[in-house]
């Protein structure tokens, strides 16, 4: 695949926009927002989860599995005898899981990775910008309201940021 090949299959990674919050049933399922299935390709059925960590706390990262296969390829290219390469393997690699999308637009969400961000009935999902978060409602809030407070203290929070 040339470079430009390349380029244009990461700029058609989907993109995730919002936060939604949706109730997990007693067997771990929960929907995926609407929003969030139109982002990815209408035949891809399945999504990746791993566990993931921001701010302090603990949530789900997801991808399309298109977008995580890009990741990985570009793992790939690391050398396997790279410290921060086998870190990323042993936390963030090895507790990923494809999940099928079912007919309904829902989940299942795996016992470890339910216990690993704290889910229990309420969960947030949030866009990022290479996929989207699962939260515990309650975490979710936490982090919210401390990036606002950190926000007001430092309106100039974001200078350095903005494009």
């Amino acid at each position: 695949m040339s470079t430009e090949n390349s380029k244009a299959a990461e700029d058609l990674e989907p993109i995730f926009r919002g936060s939604f919050q949706h109730a997990l049933d007693d067997k771990g399922r929960v929907s995926i927002p609407a929003p969030f299935r139109k982002a990815i390709s209408p035949s891809t059925k399945e999504l990746v989860l791993t566990n993931f960590i921001t701010d302090g706390a603990r949530c789900l990262d997801g991808f399309s599995l298109g977008a995580w296969e890009i990741f990985e390829a570009k793992l790939r290219k690391r050398s396997r005898f790279d410290a921060q390469v086998r870190k990323l393997e042993n936390f963030y690699l090895a507790r990923a899981a494809v999940c099928t999308i079912d007919a309904s637009g829902r989940v299942t969400i795996p016992p470890h990775l339910r216990s690993y961000a704290g889910l229990e009935k309420d969960v947030v999902y949030t866009a990022s910008l290479h996929g989207f978060r699962i939260w515990d409602k309650r975490v979710w809030n936490l982090v919210f309201q401390e990036a606002e407070v950190a926000l007001l203290e430092n309106p100039d929070l974001f200078t350095d940021v903005d494009l």
